[in-house]
């Protein structure tokens, strides 16, 4: 039955006559486009049932026809690919080719706006820089009564210069699209939302509060589930900011319940990394491992959620630390300096930075030129004009050689100090070698690992003052060193061996009247029998000093009046 349902609607959608869009306009040449590029809602993933739809605009063949019917199937085939894709590229291209070729700015902008959302939306910021700047430029020299769909420009602008860091121009930007989009709408609350974060990013909180909720208010009030919930997520954020933690944690949960009813996949990704992070700071360590792996889940199932995922390992990274699961550490430290070298090629750190400096260097060459037009009828400035703008490309050129070889600097010496403990910890073990490996020779190694474990943690926590990418790995690598100098099983069945040769009588008695000892206990015991303080041997066996007092404090209880003997024979005479 099944099948013959599924058989009968398959032919349904064939024999359908295929809708078309409509060409018919009595609107101005703006009005006009805007009519045709609205009918395109019924396009989704089916390049075939698109281009059949779009048939009459192609067959048309004016040059403004084939500029929206080659940016549309671009679209189209964008979500198709889900990815960066050669067949958008070159629609996209074509289309900003005729556009430049008609002469017309309404189509021009529109055909380049709609590649630089497409390079944004697949997290190509540097690529994409140049057109949404073109764009702005071109929009300063217009009228808005000739944009396409200027309420919607303003806001891909907006959020474009919001990600790239520039929060003031994206509320600037963001406010145009208010005026331009009508009220009640999602446009309107999506607008009205990102005003609030990034109002937010400028610590205006109070102004950030004010908008987001009346996004809120907004979306609730017309249907819109998904917007209504990325605004709890945003609001939670300034409660975060505000320190009222459990309040923040209580609107994210009701972001997530919303959002996975929508299937709103990028949204609920979000909420859960922001409650991950909301359980760490409320000490709910387990729960917030649990909101850890529902957003790493969605983030590995797109390729440019890749900034997504470096952000949850980052949060899961300080997780392990609080749980003190060094053992995992490092194939998390592995997997974020995988992610950045990979991002530090589309949107990490290094590509944003350097596309909010490019998009300052075309604003200072936009102000230049706009300089030179005030005062081309006075000949002798000229020359002060183009002095500036010389000096400002010297000046841009020294900071940024500046930084570079500061950076080469700081790298040099790192790599200078971790070859000098490499250099020691050889040094230290050969020692052992030549002394044949007597106790008083391990006792010898193991203060001078201590010694090194002390200065390794001081370089550690100097290196997390910067934020470098270059020092973390610099960091990382003392990270691993630090852990070779713990006591490994080979070091430790070393050590016992020697100090049983040495110290026969107390060893035997040990084994004899007192098999409750374990073998964490047996370490501890050994080494403060030879003089090892709780912090030294704490830090030998790469655990903390409270972790040494409760071992010893369980063992106190579990052997009883025993203890008070074992204690004596640790604390007399060798």
């Amino acid at each position: 039955m099944k099948l013959l349902l599924s058989t009968f609607l398959f032919a349904v959608y064939i024999f359908l006559p295929a809708q078309k869009i409509n060409l018919s306009s009595d609107l101005s040449q703006v009005a006009s486009w805007e009519n045709l590029i609205m009918q395109n809602d019924p396009l989704n993933v089916d390049t075939i049932k698109a281009k059949s739809f779009l048939e009459p605009l192609k067959n048309r063949n004016t040059l403004g026809d084939q500029i929206i019917y080659d940016a549309l199937i671009a679209k189209v085939y964008a979500k198709n690919f889900d990815k960066i894709n050669a067949t958008s590229n070159s629609l996209f291209s074509k289309s900003i080719r005729n556009a430049v070729k008609l002469g017309d700015q309404s189509l021009e902008v529109w055909s380049l706006l709609n590649y630089a959302e497409y390079l944004y939306n697949f997290r190509q910021m540097t690529e994409a820089l140049p057109y949404f700047m073109s764009v702005t430029e071109k929009i300063e020299n217009m009228s808005y009564d000739k944009i396409l769909f200027p309420g919607e420009s303003f806001s891909k602008i907006g959020f474009f210069m919001g990600t790239i860091g520039d929060n003031s121009l994206a509320v600037t930007y963001l406010n145009k699209a208010l005026q331009y989009t009508k009220p009640n709408t999602s446009a309107y609350a999506m607008a009205l939302d990102n005003v609030g974060i990034y109002l937010m990013n400028l610590g205006n909180y109070k102004g950030a509060e004010k908008s987001i909720t009346e996004a809120s208010v907004m979306a609730k009030s017309i249907g819109d589930e998904v917007r209504y919930a990325k605004t709890l997520g945003n609001l939670a954020q300034i409660y975060e900011k505000k320190g009222e933690i459990p309040r923040a944690i209580e609107l994210v949960r009701h972001d997530i319940a919303i959002s996975e009813k929508n299937k709103s996949t990028q949204n609920t990704m979000f909420a859960y990394t922001l409650l991950a992070r909301l359980l760490i700071a409320n000490n709910q360590i387990a729960e917030a491992n649990e909101a850890i792996k529902f957003a790493d889940t969605i983030a590995k199932s797109k390729s440019y959620f890749k900034i997504n995922e470096l952000d949850i390992l980052k949060l899961k990274l300080k997780i392990l630390n609080l749980e003190h699961r060094e053992d995992e550490e490092l194939e998390v430290r592995r997997r974020i300096s995988v992610l950045e070298d990979s991002l530090n090629k589309t949107d990490g750190v290094l590509p944003l930075n350097q596309a909010n400096w490019l998009m300052q260097k075309r604003k200072y060459q936009h102000n230049i030129v706009a300089t030179k037009k005030e005062l081309v009828r006075e000949a002798s400035l000229k020359n002060v004009i183009f002095a500036i703008a010389g000096l400002l490309i010297v000046l841009v050129l020294f900071i940024f050689i500046r930084s570079k070889n500061k950076l080469k600097e700081t790298q040099l010496e790192n790599e200078r100090k971790i070859k000098m403990y490499e250099d020691m910890k050889r040094r230290n073990e050969q020692k052992l070698l030549d002394a044949n490996k007597t106790l008083d020779a391990q006792i010898d190694f193991l203060k001078e690992k201590n010694i090194q474990i002390q200065k390794l943690r001081e370089e550690i926590e100097n290196f997390k003052e910067s934020g470098s990418t270059f020092v973390e790995k610099d960091r990382s690598k003392l990270h691993d060193l630090l852990q070779s100098h713990l006591m490994t099983e080979e070091n430790w069945l070393n050590f016992r061996r020697e100090f049983e040769k040495e110290q026969p009588t107390f060893y035997k008695i040990l084994q004899k009247d007192f098999p409750e000892i374990t073998t964490s206990n047996l370490r501890i015991i050994l080494l403060q029998k030879l003089g090892f303080t709780n912090s030294e041997t704490a830090a030998l066996l790469g655990i903390t000093v409270d972790a040494v007092k409760k071992s010893k404090q369980r063992l106190k209880h579990k052997l009883g009046a025993k203890y008070d003997v074992l204690f004596k024979m640790m604390v007399s005479e060798n």
